[in-house]
């Protein structure tokens, strides 16, 4: 992965040589060997160090014991955190002592509330716990058919997010076929225009299908349990037009050495071939590849 990051970053103009590794799951601090996989991150990123910057996350639902998770934040840059309000009371305040840690001891960290509609309540409650503490929060509408939501839920929210983006969102029906939000509460801009941001980007009922994307210039996911790579966690597409692994653990380096093929005006982009767009959302597209290759001369060299 690490060669794969270097091929990329090695197009992208100084100012974005930024790369964020972050560990999923299930949930990823149960793994035995979680802290000697993050451990050895640290040792295979050592070669590329002078290449480009890393920092380590883990995105997590934040029940870990005190005892791991003190060894979490020892050899982690950072961590999401996702509040369930569908688990036990005992993770519940296991979340909130982890939580409280980090920030005692300044750890980076964003958070998100998983807001259920069947426990809205409880959703609430906990955002306005972070609130009065001032803890870096945000509400996550779901994706999927739980991602329903009535008006008066809709309304709660405003005290959370963007009312006029709400407001455009069609009650009783599935918030993910009408608008998704970056998985990382980034703002985006439409038609480049980078004074007006969003929280959340609209899509019809094919999502982006048949648009130019740029995400292979921006993710990588691998998959250790089947050994496969994809262009990110939900983006399935490849650069055929059809969907799948780019590649897996035995021929990775084979994809890897055509990439390296590829020069900064060359670096070839999608064209989207699936109806739902989640992870990728914040990834740079057009419905024409020029307007695209535009926007990515800001990033490329």
């Amino acid at each position: 992965m690490f060669e794969y990051t270097d091929t990329v970053m090695s197009i992208k103009k100084p100012a974005f040589k930024d790369v964020i590794m972050n560990i999923y799951g299930g949930e990823s601090i149960y793994h035995p060997r979680i802290t000697d996989i993050i451990e050895a991150t640290t040792r295979l990123y050592e070669k590329y160090s002078d290449n480009w910057r890393l920092r380590k996350r883990i995105t997590t639902n934040g029940t870990a014991s005190e005892k791991n998770w003190k060894i979490l934040c020892d050899h982690t840059d950072g961590f999401t955190m996702s509040y369930h309000s569908t688990g036990p009371a005992k993770l519940k305040n296991l979340f909130k002592k982890n939580l409280e840690y980090l920030v005692s001891i300044k750890k980076e960290y964003d958070m998100i509330v998983c807001m259920y509609p069947r426990e809205w309540k409880d959703c609430i409650d906990f955002l306005n716990y972070c609130r009065d503490n001032k803890f870096n929060v945000r509400p996550k509408l779901l994706d999927g058919p739980l991602g329903v939501y009535s008006s008066e839920q809709l309304n709660d929210l405003k005290e959370f997010m963007d009312g006029d983006e709400l407001d455009d969102l069609k009650t009783g029906e599935v918030v993910m076929k009408q608008a998704r939000g970056c998985c990382g509460g980034r703002k985006m801009c439409f038609n480049r225009n980078i004074k007006e941001t969003h929280t959340l980007v609209p899509r019809g009922p094919m999502g982006f299908k048949g648009w130019h994307c740029s995400a292979n210039q921006f993710f990588l996911h691998g998959n250790n349990v089947s050994g496969e790579y994809f262009t990110n966690k939900d983006c399935h597409v490849r650069l055929d037009g059809t969907r799948g692994p780019i590649a897996t653990i035995d021929d990775m380096q084979e994809y890897i050495d055509k990439m390296k093929t590829y020069t900064s005006v060359s670096f070839p982009t999608l064209v989207c071939a699936q109806s739902e767009c989640l992870c990728g959302t914040c990834a740079p597209k057009s419905t024409q590849p020029g307007p695209l290759k535009e926007i990515l001369q800001i990033y490329n060299k």
